[in-house]
């Protein structure tokens, strides 16, 4: 019997588990995929939104300020990494100006001072961000947008809530749920029990509450494309956004924490089944879009694409709190600014759960999540010492992003660690630069093979039947390769 069964393992599953886990609950993680994060916080433009957008006094507006003004502390405890970069609204007409004015004025009421966030001319733009567009007029500066790594800051929660006591159980689909005294979940790996159940199953959250419930709300895929710029491309000093329209924040620009430069996305609703699929037509849409905002934008450099999706919830907003069947709680419809309100989202769901099972503290809780090595990052001299006492540190497997054979083992071994090629890279970057693995991917199937102890043709590209060798070459003449 568990306290709590989470379904999910995004940024929301994640922080929330955090959250529990400083307290004395027996919780787990049921994640259908093969690892945690590989949907919607898999791809995302990575950004820790100010605040200025949400209508003021919805979830979104409440919980986006909080979450902003949390993610320096939670970074700092987990090593997630954070460029605190700022950002601006990019205005290029009167109509335009008219609304960065408004939004101007509903950052104020929802909370951002005025340090926090203020109207530039085109002239102080332009110190800003140089290569803004000539047809720039004005813009809204927000100094507390930042960009964070959304894999490894939901990576890095359940790293710390597996380290405080929490389970986690991937490959693990929720079939059916009832509830009688407890909630019984039925899944292909067996029955679990709970006295509390958070359904945090991101695009699948509405099917997941019919499965006790008729719910008030649904949930649609919305599809995001994006561009990836080189980290040689020094384009953009911080989020620069278009003016807004009812489709979302619109095609914008913004640098990566590991110095890649993200342009899109494009917003439309398509099915599931299409939703990490990426188009000729979404790609020229986000080219024609961002070029009204940003001159001379180096597509040569492209080293890729990608969609995501994202679960756009019916009512408009986040649809937290507990539902009409009591101790199932529901934290749907978390698209943007979600992957800023996370944190704070998580405090509250904390507190429903509170009120309902009535724990002790966990009195160990330890916030602090053992610091990632990042080779690249360090001194020669210190460098130099981490050689001696480990010589896999050594050992350059990618050349691209000078990610060492020690941090491959590393992610492999900690909690929450790397079973596949995409789950390194999502923890430690191999194949994330330039020749986007064609040099380092053999290696790190090789070290994935070994550390796991178990075949190379075992190694999954990404989850099950996403193998990526067939044989040997003696015995066939081709590889079977997968590309995300």
């Amino acid at each position: 019997m568990y306290d709590c069964i989470i379904i999910g393992s995004g940024i929301s599953g994640a922080t929330i588990a955090r959250e529990l886990s400083k307290f004395n609950l027996k919780t787990i993680i049921l994640e259908k995929e093969f690892d945690v994060a590989t949907e919607a916080t898999m791809a995302n433009s990575a950004i820790v939104h100010s605040g200025h957008d949400p209508l003021p006094g919805s979830l979104k507006a409440k919980y986006n300020i909080l979450g902003n003004r949390m993610y320096r502390q939670m970074s700092k405890e987990l090593d997630i990494p954070l460029l605190e970069c700022g950002g601006i609204v990019a205005a290029v007409d009167e109509e335009q100006m008219e609304t960065i004015k408004m939004l101007y004025l509903r950052a104020l009421e929802n909370g951002l001072t005025v340090d926090e966030v203020s109207l530039l001319n085109k002239n102080d733009a332009l110190k800003i961000e140089p290569g803004l567009s000539n047809s720039i007029m004005g813009v809204l500066h927000l100094p507390t947008t930042a960009v964070t790594f959304p894999w490894e800051g939901a990576i890095a929660n359940i790293e710390n809530a597996m380290d405080n006591g929490v389970e986690l159980s991937l490959e693990t689909e929720v079939i059916a749920i009832s509830k009688d005294k407890t909630f019984t979940v039925e899944t292909n790996k067996g029955t679990f029990e709970a006295r509390v159940v958070i359904n945090a199953s991101g695009i699948h959250a509405e099917n997941i509450a019919k499965m006790l419930y008729k719910p008030d709300f649904s949930i649609r895929s919305r599809r995001g494309e994006y561009i990836v710029l080189d980290s040689d491309v020094n384009l953009v000093n911080g989020v620069i956004y278009p003016t807004p329209t009812d489709k979302g924040k619109g095609v914008l620009l913004t640098p990566q924490t590991h110095g890649e430069t993200l342009v899109g996305p494009t917003s439309e609703f398509v099915d599931i089944k299409d939703a990490m699929k990426t188009t000729l037509a979404g790609i020229k849409y986000v080219k024609e879009h961002a070029k009204l905002i940003v001159k001379d934008i180096p597509y040569s450099k492209m080293i890729r694409a990608f969609a995501g999706s994202r679960p756009s919830g019916s009512t408009g907003d986040f649809i937290l709190g507990e539902s009409k069947v009591s101790g199932f709680i529901n934290v749907a419809g978390i698209e943007s600014p979600g992957l800023t309100a996370a944190p704070a989202i998580a405090i509250d769901i904390a507190l429903i759960v509170k009120c309902i099972l009535k724990p002790t503290k966990n009195e160990n809780f330890n916030p602090i999540r053992r610091k990632v090595i990042r080779v690249k990052e360090l001194s020669i001299s210190n460098r130099s010492e981490l050689v001696k006492r480990n010589k896999q540190y050594a050992n350059i497997i990618c050349r691209c992003e000078n990610i060492t054979e020690g941090e491959i083992v590393d992610s492999i071994h900690r909690n929450c660690g790397s079973k596949s090629v995409v789950g390194v890279k999502a923890r430690v970057r191999p194949g994330a630069g330039r020749c986007q693995g064609g040099f380092c991917q053999p290696e790190v199937i090789s070290i994935l093979a070994r550390e796991l102890k178990i075949d190379p043709m075992d190694v999954m590209y990404k989850g099950n039947g996403s193998n990526i060798l067939i044989g040997t070459t003696k015995d066939v003449k081709w590889w079977k390769t997968t590309m995300l």
